[in-house]
């Protein structure tokens, strides 16, 4: 471990430096709060002693500045010649994790090292576990896809870059035709390996990092492309549909093809949406355009839908 020593007393650095040696650790020393606040943004550090009595800023003050610039955990040990009842209290109160009084003897430094290395390790695991289990929870488990809640987590994040950036943002609303029947006729296992193959596929078509794919629910998908006028998107409707037919997933129950098919809804920001879930909703609207006239195609948004009709689409 990186112990970081801070006191303003360089014998001290030097005997309390000697005894983390002795125990198979590196020694980082620092004569005040200006010296320790560098060492913890230059390097990783796992554990501080801290003395208490220093001019300028204490330790008291100075724990209380790393608990508030640090939001990982880092355990402090105050090291102080005053063993009183109140200053134990003042530690802890400041955010300290043990207190020890000098002159500190090597056994006890040791022991109290080791123990914080446990604590240390287990509280990494543990930071460790959350931060797989918050990927976890926003993808979705059966195709890997990023899931409804990462979609509008993303989405809002990309939407406000771009409108900096005054560049057009497209969207597509992707169904798989007559799943309901592939489901009831092949069954759900089927449906599922059916659901991680076109979403595999989905995911090829995407070339670019401020792209992606998520599953929005059910058989339905959104392709986010941000930066992206409305030509492009066209484009990346037809790719996926090509790459469809070329995979050729057997679907004998559809009425449009002997193969799984897509329908598509597309949008861009260049029909006046709003915010991103207005854009949605208007690539929603052309999905609904592009299997109310048949399915198997896309069918890009160019007008408000009225009580459930259309103004104006234009089918690819």
């Amino acid at each position: 471990m990186n112990i970081l020593i801070v006191d303003d007393n360089n014998l001290v650095r030097k005997l309390v430096s000697a005894m983390v040696v002795e125990s198979g650790h590196t020694p980082i020393v620092a004569s005040g709060h200006i010296d320790a606040l560098e060492s913890l943004k230059e390097q990783k550090i796992d554990l501080i002693l801290m003395d208490i009595e220093m001019p300028e800023v204490d330790g008291f003050e100075l724990t209380k500045i790393i608990r508030k610039t640090y939001s990982d955990w880092i355990p402090i040990i105050f090291l102080s010649g005053n063993d009183s009842d109140n200053y134990l209290s003042k530690g802890i109160d400041a955010g300290g994790d043990d207190y020890l009084t000098k002159p500190v003897k090597e056994v006890i430094l040791g022991a109290k090292i080791k123990a914080m290395a446990r604590i240390s390790q287990m509280q990494r695991k543990l930071d460790e576990a959350n931060k797989r289990l918050a990927i976890l929870s926003n993808l979705d488990s059966l195709t890997g896809l990023y899931n409804r809640r990462a979609l509008e987590e993303r989405l809002a994040q990309l939407w406000d870059a771009n409108r900096r950036q005054e560049s057009e943002f497209s969207l597509l609303m992707i169904d798989i035709d007559h799943f309901k029947s592939f489901n009831d006729n092949y069954g759900h296992p089927k449906g599922d390996e059916c659901l991680v193959d076109v979403s595999r596929l989905f995911n090829r078509a995407i070339n670019r990092s401020t792209d992606f794919v998520a599953r929005y629910g059910g058989e339905e998908f959104v392709v986010v492309l941000p930066y992206t006028p409305i030509e492009g998107a066209r484009y990346k409707a037809k790719e996926i549909q090509l790459q469809l037919d070329k995979a050729q997933i057997p679907h004998e129950y559809s009425t449009v093809a002997n193969h799984v098919t897509v329908s598509i809804g597309i949008s861009s920001t260049r029909f006046g949406a709003s915010c991103h879930g207005e854009l949605i909703q208007q690539a929603d609207d052309a999905l609904y355009s592009a299997k109310d006239t048949g399915r198997n195609k896309s069918t890009i948004y160019s007008g408000e839908p009225i009580h459930g009709e259309w103004k104006k689409q234009t089918s690819l």
